[in-house]
């Protein structure tokens, strides 16, 4: 016979784990699986498989929806269920239990627990499709007791009739095989009273009673003794109301024989008790490696933070991916060179202490800056900083963005007594140059990477910045060009460039009136932030 087994985990590697288990040694299973708990519902009342094993926490429906949805179904309710989870606590397998779950594993699975709790799981399950059969066929009608009772005389299943007031009235002969004697025999000795007769006295009064108040069938498993081999046995007892119109005329008990499952329930609880002492000690020790894991985790994602901090984003994710950064043409480019003026000679009266929390202060302020326009800061020099505008994402508003950058450097150096009020930072006066044109732009080195850029461009930035005056934003003809009509800007002339003769300037003063949101021409307003994103 082969058997339909349905996994339903979120967990790929734990349906993976389970289907190998089932099918390395043994091709008698057939193997469906679900990855949520409504795919598991609706797959289990799709094919009506032979046993479900059934992860408790699940996306969409968890382990509880589930058994209630199987449980609501006529088709479904009866499907043996193991619940298999990492960690349940007593109170949700108090929960699964009542619900209807035969079995639970705890995870990791172990192969030999996993096929033995299966082969019981099957054998209760034809059991109980037995059970039902035989429930079903009376409940249909009364009257087919008659013709069926050839096939309830031979089956190895007791079937008893039980009147209302829990009068024993008749039983098959697979009672006699169920107990060791015939059922007047068992009259002699225990009288007809199911109560005074039962081994189980407080369920049996409770589970009748259950059926008179609800009028629905109920089940419990008990243990009884078989009079002629004087042995215990477990047997699982079905009890199904007969009515005559409203009433409950007749109670009809099929017990069945279970011992066997019910032994090899109770021996692979003792060995369950001895292996969770093993999976404590295999817990302790994967608990270590995790916590090692974590921490190479933690020390990973620091590597990709600091790689992130000096490179741009896609730059460092080539490095980690292939391991080098293609170079790249830029047509179009602002470079912003600033210096402090006089630096070296402010320095001999400041302690090296002095000097690096001076410049730390004034460039974490530019890189603030900066960031906020979608501008990469390239590299420091001393007191020389230097970024770049659109790269390593191209862009069209670079030359704006550079200017209106520089603007808001420039008023932050011409202002600082309003953000240093104690006077703790060396004044220093700062020459700002910049330029718009074709780069080239790359990671170079190996031992330390640095993001670069190189070309003509950046030659005529350094020397925009060269020729410029403190306070003041000095821009070249190009990026004039790009700017001049929303910028008010102040035609210097031609002037002297080393190595280069006479080139056109500019200042810019600040953002046209039309333009700004502030009083200083700092702040883009609405108008040219809207003109900005439609470049």
């Amino acid at each position: 016979m082969r058997y339909k087994i349905l996994i339903a985990d979120d967990e790929k590697i734990s349906i993976h784990i389970l289907e190998k288990y089932l099918l390395v040694e043994d091709s008698t299973f057939a193997i469906h699986k679900a990855f949520d708990g409504k795919q598991a519902l609706d797959l289990a009342m799709k094919i009506l498989p032979d046993l479900i094993l059934l992860d408790w926490n699940m996306p969409l429906l968890n382990g509880e929806d589930v058994l209630k949805g199987l449980k609501k179904n006529i088709s479904t309710k009866n499907i043996p269920v193991i619940i298999v989870s990492a960690a349940l606590s007593d109170e949700e397998i108090e929960t699964a239990i009542d619900m209807g779950a035969l079995d639970f594993i705890k995870k990791p699975v172990k192969k030999i627990e996993l096929k033995a709790r299966i082969k019981i799981a099957l054998k209760f399950g034809l059991a109980q499709k037995e059970n039902e059969t035989q429930r079903q066929i009376i409940d249909s009608n009364i009257d087919e007791l008659n013709k069926l009772s050839l096939i309830i005389k031979e089956t190895d299943n007791a079937v008893i009739l039980i009147n209302p007031n829990g009068e024993i009235e008749w039983a098959n002969e697979g009672f006699k095989k169920m107990y060791g004697v015939s059922l007047d025999d068992f009259f002699n000795r225990f009288g007809t009273s199911v109560f005074d007769a039962s081994f189980n006295k407080d369920v049996i009064k409770r589970k009748i009673q259950q059926v008179l108040d609800t009028k629905k069938s109920t089940s419990y498993v008990s243990n009884i003794q078989n009079f002629s081999t004087i042995v215990d046995k477990w047997i699982q007892t079905t009890l199904t109301p007969i009515f005559d119109g409203n009433d409950i005329d007749k109670i009809v008990a099929i017990e069945s024989d279970v011992t066997k499952a019910k032994k090899s329930e109770l021996d692979l609880k003792q060995k369950n008790d001895e292996m969770i002492k093993l999976t404590e000690e295999l817990q302790k020790t994967n608990e270590e490696l995790e916590r090692q894991k974590n921490l190479i985790q933690e020390e990973r994602l620091k590597t990709d933070e600091l790689l992130e901090s000096i490179l741009p984003h896609h730059i460092a994710s080539q490095l980690k991916t292939i391991g080098y950064a293609r170079p790249r043409n830029y047509k179009t480019s602002t470079i912003m060179f600033t210096d402090f003026k006089g630096f070296t000679k402010s320095c001999e009266h400041l302690s090296p202490d002095e000097i690096v929390n001076a410049l730390h202060s004034y460039f974490t302020v530019f890189d603030e800056i900066v960031v906020n326009h979608f501008i990469e800061k390239i590299k420091t020099i001393g007191d020389a900083y230097m970024c770049v505008g659109g790269i390593p994402l191209r862009n069209r508003s670079n030359p704006f963005d550079v200017v209106i950058a520089g603007l808001k450097i420039q008023h932050f150096m011409n202002n600082l007594d309003k953000y240093d009020p104690e006077n703790k930072m060396p004044r220093w006066n700062i020459r700002m140059g910049i330029h718009t044109g074709p780069i080239v732009a790359g990671v170079v080195g190996k031992i330390k990477f640095a993001y670069d850029v190189w070309g003509d461009s950046v030659n005529i930035a350094s020397r925009m910045e060269t020729a410029g005056e403190i306070g003041r934003v000095n821009i070249s003809e190009s990026t004039y060009e790009h700017i001049k009509d929303h910028f008010e800007c102040e035609f210097r002339g031609e002037i002297e460039m080393k190595n280069r003769g006479k080139m056109a300037m500019y200042f810019v003063n600040r953002l046209k009136p039309e333009f700004s949101g502030d009083e200083f021409g700092t702040v883009p307003n609405d108008v040219f932030k809207k003109y900005l994103h439609s470049l």
